[in-house]
């Protein structure tokens, strides 16, 4: 019976460990943004993220920017209408691509992109109306 509960804790501590970092926005009551509110952060604007990457995302569905080793990277982009950014046809094979959920850490203050396994992709830090690095 002692080896039973052991066991029982132990499983218990290994799924607590294994949340996702969606599970942890979700808990800590972070906001889900809708697609009319991702279209806001990144249509027309030049966003960096935590790890210094700056992309400009032209309303044309274009997306260029420099990647965390310096390179120019390029892009296409569109929103799902469940308010998910999809970037897709990158010129870099270091560029995911994909579709990500968007989320407004109440905490950090920051947007979150959140893959489809839940696991953080991207940090968004800032957002500046137009492309003022002439990307």
């Amino acid at each position: 019976m002692k080896n039973l509960f052991m066991l029982s804790a132990f499983a218990a501590l290994f799924v607590v460990g294994c949340a996702t970092v969606e599970q942890g926005l979700q808990g800590a009551n972070a906001l889900l943004l809708s697609s009319r509110e991702v279209r806001e952060v990144f249509q027309g604007n030049t966003v960096t993220s935590s790890t210094g990457e700056a992309f400009y995302w032209d309303v044309n569905g274009s997306v260029i920017g420099k990647g965390s080793y310096g390179g120019v990277i390029k892009g296409n982009w569109n929103i799902t209408d469940d308010g998910r950014l999809c970037v897709s046809n990158w010129s870099s094979s270091t560029a995911p691509g994909g579709c990500y959920k968007v989320y407004f850490d109440n905490t950090t203050r920051q947007r979150k992109l959140i893959d489809i396994d839940g696991e953080l992709k991207w940090t968004v830090v800032n957002v500046v109306t137009g492309n003022p690095n002439n990307f």
